[in-house]
């Protein structure tokens, strides 16, 4: 499951809202792949340690998080993921970006508080998928919200809110986003690499592991 849901390397936060994007495209329909820019990479890390600052340090003053990512899938990297699930994906590769703004009171709240709501304001994911022979873009506008209790992640849901795309398309990344907030499908691996991204990987990206 790590390389399909939370190895988009931008921190929990970007994770929840473009893995979101991942899971609620389940089920909709390969051609060349998509070229993966060289500074997607060193983005996706910039932006995570920023956030791995927040959760470690704690420290109430400084800016919120914002972050311009974008973050390219092979299809084979999608499809190992969600057939774990029992689910098929019949796509190509993908490509998804977003505008990603997180408060830092919330972020540190998440961690210090007893118990918390880490509500997103509603982001809109642009993405390109391959599709037969062409490229087709899908927008999805979701507002993720995840609960903490005593530090950790507890519960999350994707909340989409709006969804631009071909009808068929649509349709079916409607049916997967509600399957998704409604049974859970994918909740406990979501929650186990949330709380291993705070616990673990952040300690270590400030520590330059």
């Amino acid at each position: 499951m790590r390389n399909y849901r939370l190895e988009f390397c931008a921190g929990f936060a970007a994770a929840v809202l473009m893995g979101g994007v991942a899971i609620a495209m389940i089920g909709v329909p390969p051609t060349q792949a998509f070229d993966k820019p060289e500074d997607e990479r060193a983005v996706l890390k910039a932006c995570e340690k920023r956030f791995c600052e927040m959760i470690v340090k704690k420290e109430a003053s400084g800016d919120d998080l914002v972050c311009a990512l974008s973050k390219t899938w092979a299809k084979s990297s999608i499809k190992g993921g969600i057939e774990k699930k029992s689910l098929s994906w019949g796509f190509g590769d993908a490509r998804c970006s977003v505008n990603l703004t997180a408060k830092r009171d919330d972020i540190i709240g998440a961690v210090t508080r007893p118990e918390h709501a880490l509500e997103f304001t509603p982001h809109t994911v642009k993405c390109e998928v391959e599709r037969e022979n062409e490229v087709t873009p899908i927008n999805i506008t979701l507002a993720p919200k995840v609960t903490f209790k005593a530090g950790k992640a507890d519960q999350a849901w994707l909340n989409v809110t709006e969804i631009e795309a071909p009808t068929a398309v649509k349709g079916a990344i409607w049916t997967a986003a509600q399957l998704e907030d409604t049974f859970g499908l994918f909740q406990s691996d979501m929650i186990s690499e949330i709380n291993e991204f705070i616990g673990e990987r952040c300690p270590k990206a400030l520590a330059g592991a």
